[in-house]
């Protein structure tokens, strides 16, 4: 039950990746702080990894259980953008694209310092997907630090 609990948490970006974009569109001469927002979602990643951790038996297994929805996400995009060449025009092609959505400003800024081309969505969503998983077992090992 706790495994299905984590990834069902782990779903947690599609529905705020959704928002943004429906805040987007309807306010499209305004400007959200991108940067803050992906900061605000990595913190909060991270208080979710120190809350939910104790779910599994090691860190690293409820780690893997609750970005399995990210993984998915990131296979998806890399299949539309590298052999296909573009993304579904239907929720499947959309959602892939909304789930990393708070964090592309963040992945953005920091390909510029990897040698994966940051202009390709699948390179940011790799990115995006590296920081979800290090935020959440920071989030872990802070609880075990703190528990100690």
């Amino acid at each position: 039950m706790k495994k299905l609990i984590l990834f069902f948490i782990g779903l947690i970006p599609f529905v705020l990746g959704f928002l943004m974009n429906s805040w987007l569109m309807q306010n499209q001469n305004s400007i959200l702080p991108f940067k803050l927002i992906g900061i605000i979602f990595l913190v909060f990643w991270a208080l979710v990894g120190f809350i939910t951790c104790k779910f599994e038996k090691t860190p690293f297994k409820s780690a893997a259980i609750i970005n399995l929805p990210a993984f998915l996400t990131l296979l998806f995009i890399m299949y539309q953008g590298i052999i296909l060449g573009q993304f579904w025009s239907n929720i499947f092609g959309l959602a892939t694209q909304f789930y990393y959505l708070p964090l592309i400003n963040i992945s953005a800024s920091l390909g510029i310092f990897l040698p994966l081309s940051p202009l390709h969505n699948w390179s940011l969503s790799l990115i995006a997907f590296l920081l979800m998983f290090a935020s959440y077992y920071l989030g872990c090992y802070l609880k075990k630090v703190c528990s100690n």
